[in-house]
């Protein structure tokens, strides 16, 4: 297994048979006419979605909220489970929009969290925090522990707290290795997040693409 970095949130998995790309809406990517493609979507925001997908997959799983249909297109659901031939896809919810993806291939076991995160902006209240707090732990909890690999949010925007939901989710989940999203404002922090948790678990940072999983 081959995973490489794209653009914001979006990687790429390559396996024997697939190419599963998940919350692309932009940046260089080679479409493999060796492998059966997959898109997968988490939400509708602009940074994770664009129609374009449709025209290159030959199976797109999105998120029941976009509108978007077509012969190719499989809606999904927080809760659901989907069996396509050997991929199983498990989806938990998302404390801004859409879905997260637990997703089983080759042998390994992936989560993918679209945007699910401990969202505590600065000005948030002590009421809007433990709210917040509460949803992702219940959507987080909904995954097995120890995958394999983990796609989690390092997002810099949220100041002092940009750490509080990967952090936990680490201590949660306990994957084997760590890809970050959403830190393309602030790429900056990620080898400084990669230090803090170098006795964790290795974080795999982008120019290290691209990257084979054993």
């Amino acid at each position: 297994m081959i995973i490489n970095y794209i653009y914001h949130s979006c990687y790429e998995i390559l396996t024997d048979k697939y190419q599963i790309i998940i919350d692309y809406f932009r940046g260089p990517i080679n479409l493999r006419k060796d492998r059966e493609i997959i898109f997968l979507v988490s939400h509708g925001h602009e940074d994770h979605y664009t129609k374009e997908i449709h025209s290159m997959a030959d199976w797109v799983f999105l998120w029941e909220g976009i509108d978007y249909r077509d012969e190719k297109t499989i809606p999904l659901a927080p809760g659901d489970e989907y069996l396509y031939k050997d991929i199983s896809i498990r989806t938990s919810g998302s404390t801004d929009q859409g879905l997260s993806f637990e997703i089983g291939v080759e042998g390994k076991r992936l989560i993918h969290v679209g945007d699910l995160n401990n969202w505590i902006w600065p000005e948030d209240s002590q009421e809007e925090r433990r709210a917040m707090e509460e949803d992702f732990l219940s959507y987080l909890s909904v995954f097995k522990k120890e995958p394999d690999i983990l796609f989690f949010p390092v997002d810099y925007r949220l100041g002092e707290n940009y750490d509080s939901g990967v952090d936990q989710a680490l201590e949660i989940l306990r994957p084997s290795l760590l890809f970050p999203l959403h830190f393309t404002e602030h790429p900056e922090i990620l080898p400084i997040y990669k230090e803090k948790i170098k006795d964790k678990v290795r974080m795999i940072l982008p120019d290290e693409r691209p990257y084979q999983v054993i």
